[in-house]
């Protein structure tokens, strides 16, 4: 117990919908219940975590954007294929992308 960064202790009674209600949303914001209870006595906003599928599926549009770059670029050096109409392609992968990242709140990362 003495390597504990938190030493202090409290017990808080709570019925079976409210411990299930507190494990729920402490769960939606990838939290332990612990952690939850901390940051939302610190005044912390919570964003419910997206599922995964959310972020496999933007990493499959990060990577179609990044091909889709690279045809473009062949495009304009070849002129074999139309580059205008790749950039619509990669604004409608933007605008995918955009649209789960508003859809499910999710932090952008700095690029």
């Amino acid at each position: 117990m003495k390597n504990r960064t938190r030493p202090l202790k409290i017990n808080v009674y709570f019925t079976a919908e409210e411990l299930a209600d507190l494990q729920a949303k402490a769960e939606q914001a990838g939290l332990s219940k612990n952690e939850f209870i901390r940051k939302l006595i610190a005044g912390k906003k919570f964003r419910i975590r997206p599922p995964e599928e959310a972020q496999r599926l933007l990493w499959a549009l990060y990577e179609a954007i990044g091909n889709a770059k690279r045809l473009i670029a062949m495009a304009e050096e070849t002129k074999l294929t139309d580059a205008n109409q790749m950039r619509k392609v990669l604004a409608r992968l933007y605008l995918a992308v955009e649209t789960i990242i508003k859809f499910y709140q999710i932090e952008k990362e700095e690029s």
